[in-house]
């Protein structure tokens, strides 16, 4: 559900595509000494709105499906 897990499984190789690149996310992974406020991958994410570099989100899911995005319900 969250936007940096669709990213990383979209970049997964696919044997039966043709493509000669594979997907990426865009930027780069901050330094763990300088993680930047609110959502941590909001610089990197292709739905982040304002608030999503002002409050952490909260953890949500069941079991060992959760996730912390505002944004889950618009991103699913």
């Amino acid at each position: 559900m969250h936007p940096y897990t669709k990213g990383l499984m979209a970049a997964i190789p696919r044997l039966h595509r043709s493509e000669q690149r594979l997907e990426q996310i865009p930027g780069a992974m901050p330094s763990l000494a300088d993680i930047p406020p609110g959502c941590a991958f909001h610089p990197r994410c292709g739905i982040a709105v304002e608030n999503c570099s002002r409050k952490v989100p909260s953890l949500r899911g069941r079991a060992r499906h959760r996730h912390a995005c505002a944004l889950t319900a618009e991103a699913t």
